[in-house]
């Protein structure tokens, strides 16, 4: 993966991330304080929290193709310090009730899932119309190459 290839991956990650987050902060908020109330200026929470989840991202960064098992301890890694980066912005921590942790922790792990998840079907996506086109080169040079009656 390029250089370039890998920021663009990253900013459509951040875009992801940042509605997941607030999908997820909208959830967890109706259960936990419904009754509090919102300013504008919490609607930069999401994108601030998708910023920082981005850094960890950086661990899976690499020029050459990595092995089955390279990509998943780079991904484990990944998760910890996502999960410490959430943990350490939200008040999940500094409230002392466990379940806000927990429940946290959880739509942490499934917003990572799903994310890793899309990515993936994104790149198989690609390589399939890749593929396609490869394809329909080796054709046209095959007729090309093809003498004439």
């Amino acid at each position: 993966m390029t250089v370039k290839e890998f920021i663009i991956s990253r900013i459509k990650l951040f875009f992801f991330l940042t509605v997941m987050i607030l999908i997820a902060s909208c959830a967890i908020g109706s259960l936990l304080a419904p009754d509090q109330e919102l300013r504008y200026s919490d609607l930069w929470n999401p994108v601030m929290i998708a910023g920082l989840c981005i850094i960890p991202t950086l661990a899976t960064f690499s020029r050459k193709k990595l092995s089955l098992k390279q990509m998943l301890i780079r991904h484990i890694i990944q998760l910890v310090l996502i999960e410490a980066v959430i943990l350490l912005v939200t008040p999940a921590l500094s409230s002392g009730r466990f379940i806000d942790a927990i429940l946290i922790a959880g739509a942490t792990l499934i917003i990572y899932a799903l994310a890793v998840f899309l990515m993936w079907l994104g790149q198989v996506s690609e390589s399939k119309k890749m593929t396609a086109q490869l394809h329909q080169l080796q054709e046209k040079a095959e007729n090309e190459t093809l003498p004439n009656d």
